[in-house]
């Protein structure tokens, strides 16, 4: 009956009583977990699957789904060309060629962590 540790972070209220808002903190602790906790990499991986499943027409296209998705509200221009420089600087390191980038799951894995490190991802207002 151990609460998850990773929502520990996240100031988890306790489930032993009743909590009416949670309480807000950001810690150095939470940017670490997800940018490195094995939940957060499987959850893009996953997302990541979903998104070529989907069969998207481009980066881009597929970039503002995922944004829209994950945000809850439709993406910028700006984010989207901000997130399609991110895919294209990681495709590069990972040597995925251009005509193979749209259809690379390691490239919309990478996209789906950095939208998971969005802070409007984290924190609900």
């Amino acid at each position: 009956m151990e609460p998850p540790r990773f929502l520990a972070l996240f100031n988890q209220p306790s489930p032993q009583g009743t909590t009416g808002r949670r309480d807000r903190s950001t810690v150095p602790e939470q940017a670490l977990a997800l940018l490195n906790d094995p939940f957060v990499h499987e959850m893009a991986r996953v997302w990541a699957a979903r998104r070529l499943a989907a069969g998207d027409a481009s980066l881009q296209a597929g970039i503002a789904a995922m944004l829209a998705e994950g945000l809850g509200r439709p993406a910028t221009t700006a984010e989207i060309e901000r997130l399609t420089a991110v895919a294209e600087a990681c495709a590069t390191e990972r040597g995925v060629p251009v005509r193979e980038r749209p259809a690379a799951e390691a490239v919309w894995k990478d996209v789906a962590h950095a939208i998971l490190m969005h802070p409007e991802f984290s924190h609900v207002e």
